[in-house]
């Protein structure tokens, strides 16, 4: 099993154009990549919790999509052959491709977002089934 996190720097903040690919491309992976078995994706968000660790009240507002710095990419992947079929894929390079303009480049592979990716290894784990219909 392959798990990662990658965060990928916006050069100025999130475009409308953006935002509505973030929101839609889980669903291209879901549907492609069968080996793929969780692919999440996120903007930062403000913590909920205020004073005492307590529920903030009034509620937190999300971030502006003008300041946000990052877009960050939770992955799970049956294993090492799913991984790089993501990576050399159609859905991920027609993403990519589309996209890079609004993600800082990797100055040695041009066309690609400069990434920070994390691998990690699972050590447990649990999912509610109620989890997917957020």
């Amino acid at each position: 099993m392959i798990v990662l996190i990658s965060k990928w720097k916006l050069k100025n903040g999130l475009s409308d154009e953006l935002a509505v690919a973030l929101k839609t491309v889980a669903d291209h992976v879901k549907a492609a990549e069968p080996d793929t078995l969780l692919y999440s994706v996120h903007l930062p968000a403000r913590s909920p919790l205020g004073q005492g660790m307590q529920p903030a009240c009034p509620p937190v507002k999300p971030i502006p999509g003008d300041q946000q710095t990052e877009v960050v990419f939770f992955e799970i992947y049956k294993d090492a052959a799913a991984f790089s079929y993501h990576i050399n894929g159609p859905t991920f390079t027609e993403f990519r491709e589309q996209y890079i303009q609004y993600f800082y480049e990797d100055p040695d592979k041009p066309g690609w977002p400069n990434t920070q990716t994390e691998f990690l290894d699972k050590q447990s784990m649990f999912v509610r089934e109620t989890l997917d219909r957020n």
